[in-house]
């Protein structure tokens, strides 16, 4: 039998490359998060001295999540990005795979990003629902800041 329908080594390592290439979850890095994000709703902090947030703006969080956005607090999650200096969004993105994010103050952050959102303002970044919303303190007596904020999280999540 005449074999003559091979095919070069170099004609299919092209090919493979692009058919087979799958990115892998880097197991190396473990985020210390509350949550177990069971909705794909990822709230990002910036807190120093402390763990995640003070109890007042946690119990406001929680506040914001049960009554606010109709879910528990198990199904988000949280995470202190002043734990994790160097992690960018794409970091974020490819561990979590969030549908949604909402960054709360973070403005150093934000910056090294390059994300140009206004406070409230939401849009999609990297194909990922963004939501830029003021540190938690400032809503803890600022009720036409929650009045804006609520407006931005109906939109976000109810239209």
């Amino acid at each position: 039998m005449n074999n003559e329908l091979q095919i070069a080594d170099n004609f299919l390592a092209p090919l493979f490359d692009e058919l087979y290439v799958v990115k892998e979850k880097d197991f190396s890095i473990q985020y210390n998060r509350l949550g177990s994000g069971y909705h794909k709703l990822l709230l990002l902090v910036d807190t120093q001295d402390i763990d995640y947030l003070e109890n007042a703006e946690l119990e406001l969080l929680k506040s914001i999540i049960d009554k606010g956005l109709r879910k528990k607090f198990d199904d988000v999650w949280l995470l202190n990005l002043n734990s994790y200096k160097t992690t960018s969004l794409q970091d974020l993105i490819d561990y979590f795979k969030p549908f949604q994010i909402i960054v709360w103050g973070c403005e150093n952050w934000l910056k090294k990003e390059n994300i140009k959102l206004e406070v409230h303002q939401q849009g999609m970044i990297k194909s990922v629902d963004f939501l830029k919303a003021n540190a938690l303190n400032t809503y803890l007596s600022d009720n036409a800041m929650k009045g804006k904020l609520w407006k931005a999280l109906q939109k976000m999540f109810f239209n």
